[in-house]
């Protein structure tokens, strides 16, 4: 069983998708002409971000985040997540942000915040980072 900890009609919505696409920053990956990933790459920092035990500190204006990545559970384990995360760092390169910033559920740890996450109560925010 798949499972990614949102709650189907509280988030991800359709509106968290709209307001990306209207701020330019959803992103999609496809294969023969079918998304088979999409994610928001953006400056955007959860709340919680504040808070936490970051190794490295950074201006606002040096880290990016990667939000809501997801990729189809008809392709899952072709490496198309590897492939989007790789994408994430050679995007934040480019506009020179040096702080990479994602959180997920409980794997892969530097910290977890306990926290109500965009409506989804008693979520176990990880928050993992990276230098660049």
């Amino acid at each position: 069983m798949i499972t990614t900890g949102w709650i189907r009609g509280v988030y991800p919505v359709r509106s968290v998708a709209e307001a990306a696409l209207e701020r330019g920053d959803l992103f999609v990956m496809e294969e023969d002409a079918r998304i088979v990933g999409a994610a928001l790459i953006n400056q955007i920092q959860v709340d919680v971000y504040q808070d936490a035990p970051w190794e490295f500190c950074a201006l606002p204006e040096e880290v990016c985040v990667l939000h809501t990545l997801v990729i189809s559970p008809k392709v899952n384990r072709n490496g198309f997540g590897k492939q989007f995360v790789r994408f994430y760092e050679e995007y934040a390169r480019a506009h020179h942000l040096t702080e990479l910033r994602m959180d997920t559920n409980a794997r892969n740890e530097l910290a977890i915040v306990p926290t109500v996450f965009n409506g989804i109560p008693n979520v176990q925010l990880v928050l993992l980072e990276k230098h660049l």
